[in-house]
């Protein structure tokens, strides 16, 4: 039987394989929307695993009928939280990015707007061929900035713009196509799509991966001498957009399942 952890809810992790560790989003009754408390537990649970010195692997995935809904929007709409949850969505993005554990998302039933930057800042991503890929943020009245990071250097800027200006959902083929996905399977076989392609990571040398994930890091990373500063604009342009009236109808709008009526 897998040895699971005693972290509550909203996160789980078990381990289902030598060096390989499954951390599940687990608010199903939510969609695995995601709430400061999940976002900060799963910082904590890629830090904790890095450092045990066992782990070499993770998996990401979601619990019930899709990988996550995105931002608790519920959360998103108190004004005293805002900048609280701005911070813990890019503290998760950067955990994922910068551990030295690699990274599989396996994405299954839907992933949208933050979710879906989850899926993408992971090293790679199995997604289910029932999959669903949007970022609705536009309709929201909010702007992707957090995310966007993780996604452009791993989609063509047509395919980025089209992603976040037009929103339309796209299916894991067309994600496989430009390159949100690096495999798509049957939901049935997504875990184990996903073991396999764990498996060959951890066929190479231990150093070896670790130093070549930093170095595929540093590759793609910015090269601005001022990263810590365009992190800190990308954090405040979410929260300036999170406090517009534009956000507030948007995020009302869809509360009340309705059509944003926008000035």
């Amino acid at each position: 039987m897998p040895e699971k952890s005693t972290v509550p809810h909203p996160i789980t992790v078990e381990s289902i394989y030598p060096g390989v560790a499954v951390i599940s989003l687990n608010r199903p009754e939510r969609r695995n929307a995601l709430s400061i408390v999940m976002l900060e537990q799963l910082v904590h649970e890629i830090d904790r695993l890095a450092k045990d010195h066992q782990t070499r692997v993770v998996i990401l995935r979601g619990t019930g009928p899709v990988f996550s809904a995105g931002l608790d929007l519920v959360e998103a709409s108190n004004p005293n939280v805002i900048e609280e949850s701005a911070r813990s969505v890019a503290a998760a993005l950067h955990a994922l990015r910068a551990s030295p554990l690699v990274s599989i998302a396996a994405v299954h039933g839907g992933a949208y707007a933050g979710g879906a930057g989850l899926m993408a800042a992971c090293d790679m991503a199995v997604g289910s061929s029932d999959l669903k890929i949007a970022f609705p943020e536009a309709q929201r009245g909010l702007l992707p900035a957090l995310i966007c990071e993780a996604l452009r250097w791993k989609v063509r800027e047509g395919d980025l713009r089209e992603l976040f200006l037009v929103g339309r959902a796209i299916d894991a083929r067309r994600a496989e196509q430009i390159g949100l996905l690096q495999r798509v399977t049957e939901p049935q076989s997504l875990l184990e799509q996903a073991l396999l392609m764990a498996k060959g990571i951890l066929a190479g040398g231990p150093e070896t991966i670790v130093n070549t994930k930093s170095l595929l890091n540093r590759l793609y990373e910015s090269t601005s001498a001022n990263r810590n500063a365009e992190d800190q604009a990308a954090i405040h342009s979410h929260v300036q957009a999170r406090r517009s009236t534009e956000a507030a109808e948007g995020l009302r709008a869809f509360l009340e399942k309705r059509p944003p009526r926008w000035q």
